[in-house]
């Protein structure tokens, strides 16, 4: 347990005790957020006030792609970890959250690896941007643990309560915390942490889960075995959706030297497909969802083959973050709007899954309708990279790369419902003055 002083000026503190909700206002509608919190001046207030316009949400949108890509670029897959998948809406919400709290060169660098130096109403429109997001398929949840007996400062937890819905609760035990994680994510997420190191005195969790529907389903009879091609060598078997007359928006991208098509969720979502015919490496740093969005055709029916996969990642992202120039945040970052403490970020973790399946909304007809030649194809059978996109921000809410579809399988050599969920936390611990100066310190 770490004790706090309190400073002599008349800066307001929250001392956490239990039980911690009750000292602060409860708000049950979760759309009803205190403008006056949203933002720290009158001269933001008065800016932003209207910064809900299209180009508005789609500016946030951009600057979470550009996060998600740029993680995607260094958490490089491996024989042991083929596919990678991250939330980028998960990863901006702790961070922006982390950022009410930093100061000078700390909030300088967190807001350059969000891409948000040049969007003053970031917070502002990513914190409407949540509830709207809760009215579709897609639920967002956040907590901020304090450990009891820590003082934070109380302007701290009411902008986190008012932009990102954060409620303050007592960090009591790591099993309440992964209770609490694996009933947002609907049970797909358990065991989220393994411990929590005593040192640690504030943690901010945030969760996201999306289980969404296909406007067009998937028969499960046509469902079959297929092979898909982890490299021109080796293939794996896996359980492969199909359905010979598809509705799909299918565009063949020049510059990424890739098929993109779009599969439409039910609640302006997509879920966007990138198909190489090279590298997938040499295709994330020229990606742009918005981009696509305008080259993107209208629907034709097609011939179409989509793996059914269950795909489970996690991964402790301070080594990315780090070479994303956030390497001060884990050593000795200016957190003083949290706590006059010196505190520092000893962990961030994530895990997502994504399912695919069948299901969807319009039981289709179109299953029962054989192929012609005059069909086009589309067949997902080698590696490729995917988002889950929303329609109106174009902001992308799941992203990843799977290069094996079936991990636990072993690769041979070639003879010739939808749901994602994401939870993802930041640990802060007190740093002690004699580990000040010492340049490798202590992780979670």
């Amino acid at each position: 347990m770490l004790s706090v002083l309190r400073r002599s000026d008349c800066e307001e503190y929250l001392s956490v005790v239990n039980p911690l909700p009750s000292l602060l206002p409860v708000h049950t509608d979760p759309t009803v957020i205190p403008s006056i919190l949203l933002l720290r001046t009158e001269e933001e207030l008065d800016r932003c006030e209207g910064a809900f316009a299209p180009e508005d949400q789609r500016a946030i949108g951009g600057a979470v792609e550009q996060l998600g890509l740029r993680l995607l670029e260094k958490l490089a897959v491996s024989p042991q970890q083929p596919n990678v998948i991250v939330s980028p809406l998960s990863v901006a919400v702790a961070l922006a959250q982390l950022t009410l709290g930093a100061r000078n060169e700390t909030e300088r660098q967190l807001l350059q690896s969000l891409h948000a130096q040049d969007l003053p109403c970031y917070h502002h429109v990513l914190g409407r941007l949540l509830p709207h997001f809760s009215q579709s398929s897609l639920q967002v949840a956040a907590r901020t643990y304090l450990r009891p007996g820590f003082e934070v400062k109380l302007s701290f937890v009411e902008e986190s309560l008012a932009r990102y819905q954060s409620r303050p609760v007592s960090l009591l035990s790591v099993e309440e915390v992964n209770q609490w994680v694996e009933n947002t994510t609907s049970g797909h997420i358990s065991n989220f942490l393994e411990s929590v190191p005593h040192d640690v005195v504030l943690i901010l969790v945030n969760a996201v889960y999306f289980k969404g529907e296909w406007q067009t389903q998937f028969d499960p009879q046509g469902t079959s075995k297929g092979a898909f091609y982890v490299d021109s060598q080796n293939s794996v078997s896996v359980d492969m959706m199909k359905s010979p007359q598809y509705p799909l928006r299918l565009l063949d991208h020049p510059e990424l030297q890739a098929q993109v098509a779009s599969f439409p969720f039910k609640g302006n979502t997509s879920f966007l497909v990138v198909l190489p015919r090279g590298n997938i490496s040499s295709v994330l740093p020229k990606l742009n969802i918005s981009d696509i969005y305008e080259r993107l055709p209208q629907e034709k029916n097609m011939q179409v083959s989509l793996p059914k996969v269950k795909l489970q990642y996690r991964q402790e992202l301070q080594e990315a973050l780090s070479s994303m120039g956030l390497d001060s945040l884990f050593s000795s970052p200016n957190l003083s709007g949290v706590s006059d403490e010196p505190l520092r970020v000893t962990g961030v973790h994530h895990a997502s899954t994504v399912e695919l399946s069948e299901e969807g909304v319009e039981a289709s007809a179109s299953t029962a309708v054989t192929a012609t030649r005059s069909v086009s194809v589309f067949s997902v059978n080698s590696p490729f990279v995917f988002a889950l996109v929303d329609d109106a921000s174009l902001m992308p809410l799941f992203m990843g790369v799977v290069t094996n579809p079936a991990p636990n399988h072993e690769p041979t050599l070639n003879d010739d419902p939808n749901r994602c969920e994401s939870t993802h936390c930041l640990c802060l611990q007190q740093i002690h003055p004699h580990l000040l100066n010492n340049s490798v310190l202590n992780q979670t």
